[in-house]
């Protein structure tokens, strides 16, 4: 029987588990967003480990090492407001050198880069990052700046021959163009992870897929709406759908973990055919995704 596949799944900020106690008997492929993350996913032994920023926590990281605190956050921030600017800024911290971090932490035996990708949405919580809850301020990161640190990722997993895992929300055009130049035109596997493109986005990803881009679905945003979920699968691939909770591990029990997997294979196969072995489906296509190199 092939085992469950979690094709995107986190740490917590202040992951408080030993790495020993995130293992399980299904499979887990999961990402870093930030260094704080990565310290301890690199520690995490029986996990596929990904090694990327997310866009959430791209402005803290900088392209020149002679930027100091004050002019970095104010190349790569987008404000109103002098007030909220120097609030948010009071509580940033000095940015890190992202070739320096590369340099300095990739490991070429990490399975994939990500999370990385691009967020039209976001604002910065009024307490500079995603530790804790925190109002959001109506600070937001340049695209600009979201873009390089994205194609910097991007042209590392074409140099490593790693397949990346993506994240995008409200630009998904600019997503797709990005993708098609620096990772589809060079047969880099791409996972788009929890998507919610729409309908027209979507069939030119499929159009131009050549089975090398995986959609992978979460319980929490591709089925919120069950019937919506289904039409989703129906419209993919079955070559290319993946299974994921986009939730931290070290926040839920593994049983809540299975049963949210075990939900979506069921919607899944309700989609499709009642006689396809899902687990076995997504499996296959996990490994296909995961060992492109």
């Amino acid at each position: 029987m092939a085992p469950l596949v979690d094709a995107h799944c986190h740490l917590s900020w202040n992951c408080s588990l030993t790495p020993n106690a995130l293992s399980s008997d299904h499979l887990r492929c999961v990402m870093s967003t930030n260094p704080n993350d990565w310290e301890t996913l690199k520690k995490v032994e029986g996990v596929r480990k990904c090694f990327g920023v997310h866009p959430w926590y791209c402005h803290l990281f900088s392209f020149d090492e002679n930027l100091h605190k004050r002019s970095h956050y104010a190349k790569v921030l987008e404000w109103k407001d002098d007030t909220e600017f120097e609030s948010i800024l009071s509580v940033l911290p000095e940015p890190v050198l992202l070739e320096s971090y590369i340099s300095q932490e990739f490991d070429p035996q990490i399975d994939a880069i990500g999370e990385i990708g691009l967020d039209k949405l976001f604002r910065l919580p009024q307490n500079g990052l995603y530790i804790k809850s925190s109002p959001l301020s109506r600070i937001r990161v340049s695209m600009s700046h979201q873009l390089a640190v994205f194609r910097r990722f991007c042209q590392l997993a074409r140099t490593e021959g790693k397949p990346v895992s993506v994240h995008g929300v409200k630009c998904h055009g600019l997503l797709y163009d990005v993708c098609s130049q620096e990772l589809m035109a060079h047969n880099i596997n791409v996972c788009l992870h929890s998507v919610t493109a729409s309908k027209e986005t979507l069939k030119r990803w499929i159009k131009h897929s050549n089975k090398r881009i995986f959609f992978s679905l979460s319980q929490c945003i591709n089925f919120k709406d069950p019937a919506a979920g289904r039409e989703l699968v129906q419209m993919l691939p079955q070559e290319c759908i993946l299974t994921e909770t986009d939730f931290p591990l070290d926040k839920y029990k593994n049983s809540e973990l299975v049963q949210q997997l075990q939900y979506i294979c069921g919607q899944i196969e309700i989609a499709l055919d009642s006689s396809i072995d899902v687990p076995q489906l997504i499996y296959t296509n996990f490994c296909r995704y995961i060992e492109s190199s």
